[in-house]
């Protein structure tokens, strides 16, 4: 009989990676969202939908009740009313380990993000921190993994720059010179499947980032290449910045919030190594990013990929 792995979050971008690969790895998944109706399109064999908030707890017992694992994915990037971060990222993981421990599962797999509680004026990362500092003290059998910004189809990244671009003949390129190490949300899905049944990483805390780093100007030029688009980047001053914040955090979907541009001041790369040597080699953004900005192809590159790998385990 297959394991049963409940996913709190598992409708999002990255969610539905992690889903594909543990149905694909043999797993039952159960995923939790605030709106099953709006993801349907998972409902593939050993896949179920339970509605659930983690803000209020509710729906969150029935939703685990049963499951051998746990992975809790929860993650807003802007704020709206009740959902701030410190409901969703602090009261959510508290309110997910409550119900974990009622349950009969057995392990818990945390996402949080690099930079988690070391920018203390940004409240997402604050937040995160303390989500963090909870699971620590759970008492549960816990993995944490920190990534960097997480690209791929679908992506809420270079996917926003590109939908920018498409008419204007400029692009404001904010805090040019930060760096980010990003990292496939394929290689980010791995991590977790390959750490659900690993008892080595139990206790530990994981970065998750891609082979190289890049300041956020070259993140932009190489997304306009792989697009095939001349735009003129156009660095934007501190305080032009702060200005268009402040108007953008009004809109529904706020493409920058002010919250954000304290986090694009600082770096989000890797100090070590910059993907766990036991989890596979993580992709290059160039070898990745051209596959999918333009047709989509990243389930193909992804076969591709694993191939590759096959054949290169098979050879040494």
């Amino acid at each position: 009989m297959s394991k049963q792995v409940c996913i709190i979050g598992g409708s999002g971008f990255v969610g539905r990676v992690i889903v594909r690969q543990a149905v694909r790895a043999g797993y039952t998944v159960i995923v939790a969202c605030r709106h099953p109706e709006r993801a349907r399109d998972i409902l593939v064999g050993g896949v179920s939908l339970v509605k659930a908030d983690v803000t209020t707890g509710q729906g969150l017992d029935e939703a685990i009740a049963g499951s051998d694992y746990v992975i809790n994915l929860v993650g807003l990037l802007f704020e709206r009313g009740r959902y701030s971060f410190d409901a969703a990222h602090v009261k959510g993981t508290e309110n997910i380990l409550e119900a974990i421990r009622k349950s009969s599962a057995t392990r818990y797999l945390h996402m949080s993000a690099l930079g988690a509680g070391k920018i203390p004026e940004g409240r997402y990362a604050s937040s995160k921190g303390e989500a963090e500092a909870r699971v620590r003290q759970s008492g549960l059998s816990w993995t944490i993994f920190r990534p960097s910004v997480i690209f791929g189809e679908g992506d809420s990244f270079f996917n926003k720059f590109k939908a920018m671009s498409r008419f204007s003949p400029l692009l404001p390129v904010i805090a040019g010179e930060t760096r980010f190490q990003p990292v496939w949300v394929e290689d980010v899905a791995r991590a977790f499947i390959m750490a659900i049944d690993n008892r080595h990483t139990v206790g530990k805390v994981y970065e998750l980032a891609g082979p190289k780093s890049y300041s956020f100007m070259e993140l932009m030029q190489l997304l306009m290449r792989s697009l095939g688009r001349n735009r003129l980047l156009l660095p934007t001053p501190d305080f032009a910045a702060q200005i268009m914040a402040a108007f953008m955090q009004l809109l529904p979907t706020p493409p920058l919030t002010s919250d954000q541009l304290k986090l694009l001041q600082h770096d989000s790369v890797v100090d070590g190594e910059p993907f766990p040597a036991g989890f596979g080699d993580p992709a290059a953004l160039e070898e990745v990013l051209p596959t999918y900005i333009c047709n989509g192809q990243a389930g193909r590159l992804q076969s591709h990929l694993d191939s590759c790998r096959t054949r290169y385990r098979q050879l040494h």
